[in-house]
């Protein structure tokens, strides 16, 4: 009877990457279809390490969940105390305000005071550890770790067969 219990009680996940984009200078726009609002935590880690982490988990059936894990980087001028998040139509969307700045440009500057329409990817990360420092990739360092190996072995084998006179 105990070995029905625990397999009634064993949970599968299915982790996915959510579709993200950028919108109105920002405001970071999260797809996450039949999410509600309790399944979802929104978390600024540390505001001085400028980092905001997404985590949600929905039921899908007895025994299955659905579940991602996300993290942002927070820009230097974001008004960390104002970051704000509101989940409407399946879209997450989660607001980051920009300091305005105290001086506008020159007249005549090449300079500007807006944004971009879009934040560079780097503010992005795809971080699946549970700590709050980002760990290093398993799977790309596998294959960094690959690419070496068969560099140092052709070099190795030019430089015994085909001798040192170059």
């Amino acid at each position: 009877m105990e070995t029905q219990i625990e397999e009634t009680c064993k949970l599968y996940y299915d982790d996915f990457e959510p579709f993200c984009q950028w919108k109105e200078h920002e405001t970071l726009e999260i797809h996450l279809q039949e999410f509600k609002k309790q399944h979802l935590r929104i978390l600024v880690e540390k505001p001085g390490a400028g980092v905001v982490t997404i985590t949600g988990e929905r039921p899908l059936d007895g025994t299955r969940r659905s579940r991602f894990r996300k993290q942002i980087k927070i820009p230097r001028n974001c008004k960390t105390e104002e970051i704000r998040a509101m989940l409407g139509g399946g879209v997450l969307q989660i607001r980051l305000p920009k300091q305005t700045s105290a001086f506008p440009a020159k007249p005549g500057s090449t300079e500007s005071n807006t944004t971009s329409s879009s934040m560079p990817s780097s503010y992005l990360l795809d971080i699946q550890s549970s700590s709050s420092r980002p760990e290093v990739n398993t799977k790309l360092a596998l294959q960094v770790a690959g690419v070496l190996a068969v560099m140092v072995a052709s070099g190795a084998y030019a430089y015994r067969h085909c001798g040192h006179a170059w």
